[in-house]
């Protein structure tokens, strides 16, 4: 029996996987148009950091995060966002001999009913053909591959700041581990924006104790994303705290009370 296990790369590959085929101009592309009748293009670059020949498949597929559920990968124009079939590669797939970098050219041309300003995207897929490790577990072989996820975004019209509420916020306790802060952001408005977001920690008499370290993630329009912030280093008690989420424009912020056990 055979099971292929999937290796998704939004940020980076872990460090137990070693990948031939690396991507080399990061795994987001975004792009501004004046309205909705422009075109625009762009390139993923990639390389083959092997020593043999690698394939890859290329292919298009949705990114949906909604509110409380895992992110989806489901077919384009799935939502009133997608790029759907206005994204068009130059190729399904290449052959990358050793050592070998490539373009990988892609052109956008919006469909006839994507005409509201804010922004549209889509994920291009670069799946490397080839598994990256094979091993056997108990009597089962198990096939890593590795696929990388490049967001493709464009931006129609006057940029606009979002508009962020945070959605849900819960405090993850395992015992002996570090505690975790799970702070679900929406963004509910038209254009999808990066976000930073910092808690500050103060004490009873309301002396700032601390400032988490950023934690930013990519807000989609009218769907949500959640971000992980480490609490540590705290004895335990109750704490007065303000979440902060940045987009670089605006600030949105909410108190919260935090217990730390």
């Amino acid at each position: 029996m055979k099971f292929v296990a999937w290796i998704l790369l939004l940020i980076a590959l872990p460090e137990c996987v070693h990948a031939s085929v690396v991507v080399l101009n990061g795994l987001t592309h975004v792009h501004n148009l004046p309205g909705p009748e422009g075109k625009t293009q762009g390139t993923v670059r990639v390389k083959n950091e092997g020593l043999k020949d690698a394939r890859i498949v290329i292919y298009r597929q949705d990114l949906i995060t909604d509110c409380g559920k895992p992110s989806s990968y489901p077919d384009p124009n799935s939502h009133n966002r997608s790029l759907g079939n206005g994204l068009k590669t130059n190729v399904d797939e290449k052959i990358l001999t050793a050592n070998e970098e490539y373009e990988i050219r892609y052109n956008i041309e919006l469909e006839n009913n994507k005409t509201s300003p804010g922004s549209y995207w889509e994920v291009l897929m670069v799946e490397v053909a080839e598994p990256v490790r094979d091993e056997l577990k108990n009597g089962v072989q198990v096939n890593s591959k590795v696929r990388y996820a490049i967001q493709v975004i464009v931006d129609v019209g006057d940029f606009e700041g979002p508009k962020l509420t945070f959605e849900n916020i819960v405090l993850d306790k395992v015992p002996g581990q570090e505690q975790i802060l799970k702070v679900q952001v929406k963004n509910n408005s038209a254009f999808g924006s990066r976000a930073n977001v910092i808690l500050e920690i103060y004490d009873g008499q309301g002396n700032k104790l601390k400032t988490t370290e950023p934690n930013t993630r990519m807000l989609y329009p009218g769907f949500c994303n959640t971000f992980e912030v480490p609490i540590s280093n705290l004895p335990a008690g109750k704490y007065d705290c303000v979440i902060i989420a940045d987009t670089g424009k605006d600030l949105f912020g909410s108190n919260i009370s935090v217990q730390v056990e």
